[in-house]
């Protein structure tokens, strides 16, 4: 069955040209099209091995606001995280719709609970050129949560989309250039 992209992502897409105003709209639309609490985006740079989180939106403030000024050196991640390990390896989306019950192979249940505190979550990759760029990471708390036929949809869209965004981003510095409040006008 076709899954059509949301109209409230593709006028997100349509109606905006900045990287950093697209990404500061697509999370909390991103967290009412996928019915989560949270939605970060990850960027990093493959040549230094640095990343941050430059944008997150959380439904409640009561959830980790997870964005970071700072380029921070990604150290030994893989070692502890298993689903970055997978994402450098492979551009597959992870859905797990339960922390507590996935597979160790798949999820550190104790590094999940202290750093993230998340209780479901997608794991998207971004990759350009062979290489991981980004992840954008939807996540759920206090309970498990199945992710549907369309969410799925929704984030192997977003993963054809992402990366000239992502690269072109990173190439302006990987920092915000823009107002997100401010209107866009057409060129």
């Amino acid at each position: 069955m076709h899954h059509p992209f949301p109209v409230q992502l593709e006028t997100i897409f349509a109606s905006m040209q900045e990287p950093d105003a697209i990404f500061a709209a697509l999370m909390p639309a991103l967290c009412e099209a996928l019915h989560c609490d949270r939605c970060f985006l990850y960027l990093r740079k493959p040549e230094t091995h640095q990343g941050r989180v430059t944008h997150c939106y959380r439904t409640d403030p009561k959830w980790v606001d997870l964005t970071n000024a700072d380029w921070i050196d990604e150290g030994n991640v893989a070692d502890v995280d298993p689903l970055m390990a997978i994402a450098f390896r492979t551009d597959e989306i992870i859905y797990v719709s339960d922390v507590e019950t996935a597979s160790p192979d798949v999820i550190n249940l104790a590094y999940e609970q202290e750093f993230f505190k998340h209780r479901a979550l997608i794991h998207l990759p971004i990759y350009h050129d062979g290489k991981l760029y980004a992840i954008v990471e939807p996540s759920v708390f206090d309970q498990p949560h199945q992710w549907t036929a369309s969410d799925r949809a929704i984030m192997a869209e977003l993963q054809t989309r992402l990366p000239p965004l992502v690269i072109s981003y990173l190439e302006l510095g990987g920092h915000e250039h823009s107002d997100p409040t401010a209107p866009n006008y057409p060129d």
